[in-house]
């Protein structure tokens, strides 16, 4: 028996000893974890750059040491750590938080408002907008900022032509969700069909801001400066949307073709084809 527990504290000890610096601190750091029951991220990052202080501090190879000299060599070790931790204690790392699109385009908690929404959005989808909108309403009453009704509504009305309560709606929605790309994309779409070209431009542009992946934001603005014949300010968001429609492989990559063919024309007769060209290099669009 002597033996056997000899062999098993040698083998512990070896276990211990073999651990790589990332391991080491991903022990501590997941010991530290345990002392609460509220782990929020900035809990855990403080767990984990103590742990990583305390073990550098009392290793005796002063080679660790010389491996952080640099800030490099510190966001290495962070992540190595971060990646180790996530293996030794998953149960007990903190949530990753929703992000804002997922809780304001999510359901209302207010099972009432969810509730009329869902009758609301059936009468919708068989275009009965009046009692659509009456039925949107009723749920906004148990939850004023529910971001989907606003929008909803918004919807409802452009599609009865009645674009000035489209706006007030979709304006209502972003004072609630300001970043809600639904409300700038279809707001942008409202002045464009009000012929107010230059306040279209302003929501889309809020789009990329927000979204600069966006494809939308990029054409809207584009189309809108063609409202305006402002051509030369049209290229460059169009050529943009055109790079991402086709990094996306999306049909629309035809529509951007089409705008970008009837501004070359057009600037190829006012002798401009080498403005369009240059844009478009800036872009990294080839005109053959």
């Amino acid at each position: 028996m002597k033996k056997i527990f000899l062999l098993l504290t040698i083998a512990s000890f070896f276990n211990v000893n073999s651990q790589t610096l990332e391991e080491k601190i991903a022990t501590k750091t997941c010991s530290c974890l345990q002392k609460s029951k509220d782990i929020t991220e900035t809990f855990y990052r403080d767990c984990l750059t103590n742990s990583m202080t305390e073990v550098i501090m009392t290793d005796k190879d002063a080679k660790v040491r010389e491996g952080i000299n640099t800030v490099e060599g510190i966001k290495n070790l962070l992540q190595k750590s971060d990646e180790a931790v996530s293996k030794t204690c998953p149960q007990i790392l903190p949530k990753a938080p929703e992000s804002k699109a997922a809780v304001f385009y999510g359901d209302s908690k207010n099972k009432g408002a969810q509730s009329l929404y869902n009758l609301a959005k059936d009468l919708m989808r068989d275009k009965n907008y009046k009692l659509a909108i009456d039925g949107f309403q009723l749920s906004l009453k148990e939850d004023p900022d529910f971001v989907l009704a606003l929008d909803d509504i918004a919807v409802c009305y452009r599609q009865m032509e009645d674009y000035d309560n489209a706006i007030k709606y979709y304006k209502k929605s972003l004072a609630v969700y300001p970043e809600g790309e639904y409300a700038l994309m279809n707001i942008g779409v409202v002045y464009t069909l009000k012929s107010e070209y230059k306040t279209a431009i302003e929501y889309y542009e809020k789009l990329i801001k927000y979204q600069p992946n966006n494809a939308e934001g990029y054409f809207g603005v584009g189309k809108n400066y063609m409202a305006l014949n402002e051509d030369e300010k049209a290229l460059d968001p169009i050529f943009k949307a055109h790079r991402i429609y086709t990094i996306d492989k999306s049909e629309y990559t035809k529509d951007t073709e089409t705008l970008m063919g009837a501004i070359y024309q057009k600037m190829k007769k006012e002798n401009k084809e080498e403005i369009f060209r240059k844009i478009a290099a800036e872009n990294n669009i080839n005109i053959e």
